[in-house]
């Protein structure tokens, strides 16, 4: 099954590690400085943003997504009993 990240991409939900919700973040964060500082090559931009979730892939890569991380985990959710 594959997951809709919004502007029309989608990837395996079986590649998820994890959906982030990106208000969540506090700039001083760990996690904030992985997402936005240390996986800049890794990491993909789905449409121009404002970005409300990123979604940690295997293999680190990482995306950041127009949608609602609870709209994803959501959809996430779903699928896996389908």
């Amino acid at each position: 099954m594959s997951l809709h990240l919004g502007n029309d991409f989608a990837i395996s939900s079986k590649q998820i590690v994890s959906i982030l919700n990106l208000h969540h973040l506090s700039k001083d964060s760990i996690l904030y400085a992985f997402l936005f500082e240390g996986a800049l090559e890794r990491r993909r931009k789905i449409g121009t943003g404002p970005y409300r979730s990123a979604v940690v892939c295997k293999k680190g890569t990482v995306y950041l997504s127009p949608l609602d991380a609870s709209t994803l985990a959501r959809r996430f959710k779903t699928q896996s009993f389908v």
